[in-house]
């Protein structure tokens, strides 16, 4: 699988704003985080374990993320590098109040 770039996961992210007009700044704030945190987990995952994050594992994580917004659900999975991924988010995002 290719390795996740800076540009995939921008446009991965984006589209879940194309089309909605003005995008509040919180939002903003939050697609801000999950793309720098996101970035990091991967240079460290390269750099620790020298295998790519992907975008079908950002896709996955995501899909995680928004299940845990609406359910408070957290999700049951034995892959390290999504549950890394997610728990990054939500450490983030907790430590910003969002």
């Amino acid at each position: 699988m290719k390795a996740l770039d800076r540009r995939q996961l921008e446009r991965l992210l984006g589209r879940v704003t194309k089309g909605r007009g003005d995008v509040p700044r919180e939002v903003k704030e939050v697609f801000s985080v999950l793309v720098a945190t996101t970035l990091e987990v991967r240079d460290r995952q390269l750099e620790e374990f020298g295998t790519p994050l992907t975008v079908q594992d950002v896709r996955i994580a995501l899909d995680w993320l928004v299940e845990f917004f609406s359910s408070g659900r957290l999700p049951r999975t034995n892959h390290p590098l999504r549950r890394r991924l997610f728990k990054a988010w939500m450490t983030r995002l907790n430590a910003r109040g969002t």
